[in-house]
């Protein structure tokens, strides 16, 4: 499933509410091309060296030939399967996509 998002600028960074730095040449509030990570409790926080190394301290993880990545497709029985999910688990990505 494909659909074509229209991108929104940012306010003007006179009237951002404090929301931080608004870069007018690019919009929006991300700036460039980043990476996420979306946890399992749905904790989404941007891709870094520093982020990675810290998950993996967090969790103990010693062999990291240990993790696995999957790569899925996210259309409408998904996406509901991520709503019923994330009000009755803490493992939300886990429950839908892996059936633990």
């Amino acid at each position: 499933m494909r659909t074509q998002v229209s991108f929104i600028t940012a306010p003007s960074a006179a009237g951002n509410d404090g929301a931080g730095d608004v870069n007018s040449q690019e919009g929006g509030f991300v700036k460039g091309v980043i990476t996420y990570m979306v946890m399992d409790n749905l904790e989404v926080k941007p891709m870094s060296t520093i982020t990675s190394i810290t998950m993996l301290n967090k969790f103990n993880i010693q062999e990291v030939g240990a993790l696995e990545e999957k790569v899925i497709e996210l259309g409408v029985d998904e996406g509901l399967d991520l709503l019923k999910a994330s009000l009755q688990s803490q493992t939300v990505l886990t429950s839908v996509f892996l059936g633990a």
